[in-house]
């Protein structure tokens, strides 16, 4: 439990000098989120342990996206349109706004406006904001876009969540029976997933249209429920020992410490009329 005079947040120098704000909730949870990317880059519940994977090899600089956590894509989901992949709100300075505690629990919110940069990339002004709710052992992460400009405005997003696990051969996400998937590992193929648990054998890499609202990240010790709101697709994502070793920013055994299960909007693009307003959560409970 957190000492009367404890701060509720200290914003300090993260890696690579990045200015980093680390959330304390009143019962002991707490979180660190890069202003780069609005990144959340861990999450402890209270008396808990890390449920976060970082890359060790991540490079922490303002020009580059970090690898782990919770990757903030806007707008748009990988190499879905004509951007870089998974856009550039992940590579853009965010403003930390407020926080404050509610009863156990603290938020913290950050924003995020277009600029002359963006504009050339995306032509579309837009105002982005993150908040970030901690504590009673859940963290719940809610994205919203207002556009804020002359003309209406279409994007894809996702919360590309990346969960620490101890033995991937022995985890599985659950509850997925019956839903229909694009798998991009075997060329962009649709499917329909017939198990209700989806393990990992080799690389991973599908998008679930209409997912439920509610999976279950499945470890011989512990269970991570995840629930989505307002992001109607799932994206779950393990590079494998084939294509791990490829990526730069990963460590070639890193494949085995992590499952990406990621709260997207995909499937059906999000289409904003001018000063209209979206939101999606997605609430981890550890």
């Amino acid at each position: 439990m957190n000492s009367p005079s404890q701060s509720l947040f200290t914003l300090t120098q993260g890696a690579g000098g990045l200015p980093k704000l680390t959330l304390f909730a009143p019962d002991g949870a707490r979180a660190e989120i890069y202003l780069h990317g609005a990144q959340i880059t861990s999450w402890v519940p209270a008396g808990g342990a890390e449920r976060f994977f970082m890359s060790r090899n991540s490079q922490f600089s303002s020009d580059t996206p970090i690898r782990g956590g919770i990757p903030v894509i806007f707008p748009q989901f990988g190499t879905t349109g004509p951007l870089a992949q998974h856009g550039f709100a992940r590579l853009m300075e965010w403003e930390f706004m407020s926080a404050q505690a509610i009863a156990t629990r603290a938020s913290a919110v950050f924003s995020l406006r277009d600029t002359e940069d963006s504009r050339r990339l995306w032509d579309y002004p837009f105002a982005a904001e993150l908040t970030v709710l901690l504590g009673d052992n859940q963290l719940a992460v809610t994205l919203a876009i207002t556009n804020i400009g002359p003309k209406p405005m279409t994007f894809t997003s996702a919360l590309h969540t990346y969960f620490a696990v101890a033995d991937l051969a022995a985890t599985t996400v659950e509850n997925l029976a019956g839903i229909q998937y694009r798998d991009a590992a075997a060329g962009w193929t649709d499917h329909q997933q017939t198990q209700p648990a989806l393990g990992f054998m080799g690389e991973v890499n599908r998008i679930y249209f209409n997912a439920p609202a509610e999976l279950c990240l499945s470890e011989p010790t512990r269970t991570t429920l995840i629930r989505s709101e307002g992001f109607a697709d799932t994206v779950i994502w393990n590079p494998s020992a084939t294509k791990c070793p490829t990526m730069p920013d990963l460590e070639p055994t890193d494949y085995q410490r992590f499952v990406c299960v990621e709260a997207a909007a995909i499937g059906n693009p999000i289409e904003l009329a001018p000063g209209e307003r979206w939101q999606g959560t997605q609430t981890l409970l550890a």
